[in-house]
């Protein structure tokens, strides 16, 4: 059995006095490393092996993570960056492009359709054997599911307002590769009255206009702080929404943003946000090999994001996660 990176090992012997020999909490933590990245190479070929490894490793790190100061995690980063168990994780495709980031953050579009990839049946990239396990694993740990939930409590928000309201317009800012398109029959029968994808990266909306401009999509390529200081009017809307975006965000920008993105609405317009909750389950492993960095928002910060709009024209207030509450949703109707 395998020592956690926390508790020193039954047989650890402590004596009193100058001769004092203990194991360090840091040593324990390179030798649950080494454990792994021994455990892994030698069942490289097996799935349910390399999985239970895998899970074992995606608790020790979030275990360490919520129980360390930041500076005793930030070293906890340096060491795993240093062991050769980096070379291995980073045999997946997910957890090298966060860690790599070649469009310039982690998180881009494409890193989301690896995730989206499980459930539209795509190919997943190319990688040797032991790559695909561990990306079958990351692509289906909690904040992985998460972001599958989030895309779909998008795509019901809208097909929901289709029915409510007569060809409605809705703005997503951080758009992505609109992935919430796939899922929506609001937007795939074309029941919307305008739908802009306003993203600052220009792959990600030549994807969109690739896979969704037939249905009427319209991509703005802008940053969402031209929607801050008034340089971009895109009109009114019944719908702004925006998922990835606010996990990147310090609270007063995004408390600025949602004041803005309120300001878009039409009257009983709704915006809605949504943001990882602290303490998923993929956080240490997340920081530690992806070099994926988020903001994590309780349900109190939630609410705060909606400090600079006037309360007398708030309609009302919703908070919700999904199911397995990796993700909250902040929704804001207007009178």
């Amino acid at each position: 059995m395998s020592s956690t990176p926390f508790e020193l090992p039954a047989n650890t012997q402590m004596t009193p006095g100058p001769s004092n020999s203990t194991v360090s909490v840091d040593q324990l933590f390179t030798d649950f490393l080494n454990d792994v990245h021994h455990r892994l190479l030698g069942a490289h070929e097996h799935r349910d092996l390399v999985h239970r490894v895998l899970d074992e490793l995606f608790l020790g790190l979030r275990t360490r993570r919520l129980s360390s100061t930041p500076g005793e995690w930030a070293e906890c980063i340096q060491t795993c960056r240093r062991h050769p168990l980096l070379k291995l994780v980073h045999l997946d495709p997910f957890t090298y492009r966060a860690f790599s980031k070649p469009r310039g953050y982690a998180g881009d579009a494409v890193m989301m359709d690896y995730i989206y990839g499980r459930e539209e049946r795509w190919s997943p990239p190319e990688a040797e054997r032991l790559g695909q396990l561990i990306f079958e694993f990351t692509t289906g740990a909690p904040a992985s599911e998460g972001v599958r939930a989030r895309r779909g409590y998008v795509a019901e928000m809208i097909d929901r307002l289709a029915t409510r309201c007569a060809r409605p317009h809705v703005l997503a800012i951080a758009s992505g590769h609109l992935r919430e398109a796939n899922l929506s029959s609001a937007i795939r029968r074309g029941r919307l009255g305008r739908l802009v994808a306003l993203d600052a990266d220009a792959k990600s909306l030549a994807e969109v206009d690739r896979a969704y401009g037939h249905f009427g999509v319209i991509t703005v390529p802008a940053k969402f702080r031209s929607l801050l200081t008034n340089r971009l009017n895109l009109g009114q809307f019944h719908l702004v929404y925006s998922t990835g975006l606010f996990d990147y965000l310090e609270q007063p920008v995004a408390q600025r943003l949602v004041a803005t993105m309120f300001s878009m609405l039409r009257p009983r317009g709704r915006l809605m946000v949504a943001n990882f909750l602290p303490g998923v389950r993929d956080v240490g492993y997340m920081e530690a090999y992806m070099d994926w960095q988020l903001i994590y928002r309780t349900r109190q910060d939630m609410i705060d994001l909606t400090a600079e709009i006037p309360e007398a024209e708030i309609h009302d207030v919703r908070l919700c996660s999904e199911d397995q509450r990796n993700i909250i949703f902040l929704e804001v109707r207007k009178r």
